[in-house]
């Protein structure tokens, strides 16, 4: 194994979700400022978060069970050992941060974190430019051909 075959992204995925939604429960406690009304019925939060909850970590688990099936490293800081092209690969070369950002959303929703609103985006920003951009030009490098042929088959995202 070589010391430069990884991606080198700049944090762990999971870290980044981490502190962005640490950084979102902090600005909610500290300022608890609550202008959507949708946040605030229960109801409406209930169902729309709990399906985005859903939706996330299935999503999430998908990705990670095909990669588990091809027997490839699923940390971006250890090197991909296979391409996988199959699943839920098909529809989305990032299943698993794709499950990220919606399984934030989906808290957002049902907690009434308001201050997500901001931060949503922002940790949207550093998943696709410090990760996977990254990844992608890591991946062209490492498949070549068959990596180009599933950018033309799959969406980066959805």
């Amino acid at each position: 194994m070589s010391v430069n075959d990884k991606p080198g992204v700049i944090m762990l995925p999971p870290v980044i979700f981490a502190v962005a939604l640490g950084i979102t429960a902090g600005l909610d406690w500290l300022l608890p400022i609550h202008f959507i009304p949708l946040c605030r019925d229960w109801a409406w939060n209930a169902w729309l978060g709990l399906g985005l909850l859903v939706s996330g970590t299935g999503l999430g688990l998908a990705g990670i069970v095909e990669f588990r099936r091809a027997r490839t490293n699923i940390s971006p800081h250890l090197p991909a050992l296979r391409l996988v092209t199959s699943g839920i690969y098909r529809l989305t070369r990032n299943p698993m941060y794709l499950g990220m950002l919606v399984l934030f959303a989906g808290l957002i929703v049902l907690f009434g974190l308001e201050p997500g609103l901001i931060i949503w985006p922002v940790f949207a920003l550093i998943l696709h430019h410090g990760v996977v951009r990254r990844e992608e030009e890591y991946l062209l490098a490492k498949f070549g051909q068959p990596y180009r042929e599933l950018l033309e088959r799959s969406r980066r995202w959805i």
